[in-house]
């Protein structure tokens, strides 16, 4: 009797001393994250709706380090900014808590932002950027992405419409790649199915069209959707390009009742797909 009952003991002291390690070992606050939502800063070259011709360069600043309110930050979000900073950072934290809540993978739960020629920016294996249409790089600038991308790094081009904002795009990123050829990417490639299996490219609008029942699109000289990629030498997609589309507003407007779902969670499946494939290759 007394043998059984220590060994009831022992085995109850096993299984509290599991649960307790499983505790302590789960993701905490404390444990780094898996996954960054980094979007990249840069600067405006040119004038946006088709005249990059008349070239003047600006940047909008770095913000304070801003906490989402999904995760424990304040209960509002600042007035957006344009340039890099659209959707921000609304997008970044509903985006980065609706991954949490679907996979529990454990995510930074606040904007990331970083400067091209920050030191820092080799720790971040994944970078967004939005409304490429006026961005503008440097020599220098070019030279550090193209050595971001070579040790492994992956972009997501999010949120630029018609030819003049795809031409200005295009120019910028020869200055990274000019050998590379910019391809659009065929269904079957593997970053449509990483996670979710995505059989056909979406035109997601913006809020106001969204909501709004308008149009789909933003400029009328070129009104298709489409995912275009450029890779290395070993075939690994190093960009990926979302153009004529705003995933930024169905991940930022996901909760509004007006905006369609079919939208919003297309988007989530293409981003959690983007993030997996970066992580993975």
């Amino acid at each position: 009797m007394k043998k059984a009952a220590a060994l009831l003991l022992l085995g109850l002291f096993i299984t509290a001393s599991f649960v307790f390690m499983t505790a302590v070992l789960a993701d905490t606050p404390a444990d780094p994250p898996e996954f960054y939502f980094t979007r990249l800063l840069y600067s405006e070259g040119g004038v946006r709706g088709g005249f990059f011709g008349r070239r003047r360069s600006f940047t909008m600043p770095k913000p304070a380090p801003f906490k989402c309110p999904e995760f424990g930050g304040k209960n509002f979000f600042p007035i957006q900014g344009w340039g890099w900073a659209t959707d921000y950072p609304g997008g970044d934290c509903k985006f980065m808590g609706g991954i949490h809540r679907l996979t529990g993978m454990h995510v930074d739960p606040n904007p990331n932002v970083i400067e091209i020629m920050d030191d820092d920016l080799f720790k971040f294996p994944f970078i967004y950027i939005v409304e490429p249409g006026g961005l503008s790089f440097s020599d220098k600038e070019a030279e550090r992405l193209r050595e971001y991308f070579m040790r492994g790094g992956f972009l997501h081009v999010d949120d630029f419409w018609g030819l003049a904002e795809k031409a200005n795009f295009e120019a910028q990123i020869r200055k990274v790649f000019p050998d590379r050829p910019i391809e659009v990417l065929p269904l079957s490639h593997e970053v449509f199915h990483t996670f979710f299996d995505v059989n056909e490219v979406i035109q997601v609008p913006n809020v106001g069209n969204g909501c709004d029942g308008g149009p789909t699109w933003e400029r009328s000289d070129d009104k298709i959707p489409r995912v275009y990629g450029i890779s290395d030498d070993t075939g690994r997609l190093m960009v990926v390009v979302t153009y004529n589309t705003d995933l930024g507003d169905a991940w930022e407007y996901m909760d509004a009742a007006c905006y369609p779902e079919r939208f919003s969670g297309y988007a989530y499946r293409m981003g959690l797909n983007f993030m997996i494939y970066a992580m993975t290759h």
